[in-house]
């Protein structure tokens, strides 16, 4: 009879774990009965001895479904937690601005309303086996255009294209080192760049953001790997990390050197959360490689209306040469019940600095800072997380339901931020900046923001392009 391979390798297969059984077990109770098989045996099928099962075969773990402001899969033990999640945050945005800021040279180009899908992110985290925790998140709301085109460009020349921000691991409980995280990241620098977005107080970070960011914006993620824990009691964080020095949306670096060691150090001096007080000081430093040799300082407005490359830029210091760059931060944030106050300053030293074929101008100096304050005018206070020195998300005492008369959480929230991009004659201006925000929270998942932003311009060698801009924003946000 002829046989093809396939099944011949499966006969055999049988006939090895036959002959196995029998030589295991050699008093077989007489079978009960037999089936026809091919020519070569005959496979009992009466009750052999039971046997213990091979590890792959033993039962999976028992998960169940469970909401915590998210649908998590967890088993109850909580070895295994998955969380499949998704964030939506959609913004209108509507300008005035002066004639000469938008048309001279040194200006930022026209602003025009717009409507646009700020964050647009599914996402799956959870942890394994307990000791490792993962997060892995797509961004479909990535903007990018031709290499080397610069400022705002037309539609026609922008594509998009899903790309990671988060898509790391965490190794727990290691000595000394206490956590261990590989993947695209977040940089351990500055406060309210490592504030996850649910707990953003405004529309955008600060200028802050963009001011330290490589020579083309990431989204704020690199490759690497860091260490973080905390110290006497969870009052004291650190963190350091390597990573690739990169300015790509898709968490793509390529490059002979271009690495960069960033560090944190975080504090609690007053930690007393039961009565909602405390009080948060800390700093970090980054040393960075240059991305192809090359610096340059761009910001967005605060208020936006598009995908990045559409954007105007409300200061841009051009391709700067440089041989490495350092930034300093310092950062404190304090809450007393309703109230919330946070601060932070940032120095962007660029070393080795030069434009174009000009000459070494040696170290330039561009800094800015931030303030703010927020107060809910329901109740609420802003909670704290020990374990990475950031904020939590807000929850509100009642949620908004018309039935049950609940109101959600409503805050009123001001800032005011300057940023310098002149020194040495390589300027890019400066910016004085105030916003004002309200944020409505319906619930945990859900809030509308509505933000007025007042910019001023100046400090540009064409003095005509000098100005101010008027910006108004909102925002449905929600997640699960």
């Amino acid at each position: 009879m002829m046989l093809r391979w396939n099944e011949l390798l499966a006969c055999l297969t049988g006939l090895a774990l036959v002959s196995t059984v029998s030589a295991q077990t050699p008093a077989l109770p007489p079978p009960t009965e037999t089936v026809a098989a091919p020519d070569l045996f005959v496979v009992p099928t009466g009750t052999l001895p039971t046997a213990s099962p091979p590890i792959d075969a033993i039962a999976a773990p028992k998960f169940e479904a469970v909401w915590n402001n998210g649908l998590f899969f967890q088993t109850p033990k909580k070895e295994f937690v998955a969380h499949i999640g998704g964030t939506v945050h959609a913004d209108g945005a509507w300008y005035t601005a002066g004639t000469g800021l938008q048309q001279f040279s040194g200006g930022t180009g026209r602003f025009n309303d717009g409507a646009n899908f700020r964050r647009l992110r599914l996402f799956l985290e959870g942890s394994m086996y307990k000791n490792i925790d993962y997060k892995v998140e797509v961004e479909f709301m990535n903007g990018f255009s031709p290499a080397g085109l610069t400022g705002p460009v037309s539609a026609a020349t922008v594509s998009n294209s899903p790309g990671p921000t988060d898509a790391w691991i965490t190794v727990k409980d290691v000595p000394w080192l206490g956590n261990v995280r590989i993947g695209n990241q977040k940089e351990w620098f500055s406060l309210e760049h490592l504030n996850g977005y649910r707990a953003l107080e405004f529309l955008e970070r600060s200028y802050l953001f963009d001011f330290s960011q490589a020579t083309a914006f990431n989204n704020g993620f690199s490759p690497g790997i860091s260490a973080f824990r905390t110290w006497a009691d969870d009052r004291i964080f650190t963190a350091i990390g390597g990573y690739k020095n990169e300015s790509d949306l898709i968490g793509f670096g390529l490059g002979d050197g271009q690495y960069a060691v960033t560090g944190r150090v975080a504090g609690l001096p007053v930690w007393q959360p039961d009565d909602h007080f405390f009080w948060h000081v800390g700093g970090a430093m980054s040393h960075r490689d240059p991305v192809n040799g090359q610096v340059q300082v761009r910001i967005r407005n605060e208020v936006r209306n598009a995908p990045f490359p559409l954007l105007n830029l409300v200061a841009n210091t051009g391709l700067i040469n440089a041989s490495s760059q350092t930034l300093y931060n310092v950062e404190t944030a304090a809450v007393y019940g309703p109230v919330t106050f946070q601060a932070e300053y940032t120095a962007n030293l660029i070393n080795g600095a030069s434009v174009g074929t000009g000459p070494n101008v040696g170290t330039l100096a561009y800094q800015g800072f931030y303030t703010e304050a927020m107060v809910f005018l329901t109740g609420e206070s802003r909670t704290w997380n020990p374990k990475i020195g950031t904020f939590n998300r807000v929850s509100p005492k009642s949620n908004f339901a018309f039935k049950e008369c609940g109101t959600g959480a409503v805050e009123l929230a001001l800032r005011y931020t300057y940023l310098n991009l002149n020194d040495k004659g390589i300027d890019g201006g400066r910016l004085n900046d105030v916003t004002l925000g309200v944020n409505w929270y319906l619930n945990t998942n859900t809030k509308l923001q509505f933000n007025y932003d007042y910019l001023y311009k100046d400090g540009v060698k064409n003095p005509e392009a000098r100005g101010s801009v008027h910006s108004l924003g909102t925002r449905l946000a929600f997640d699960f």
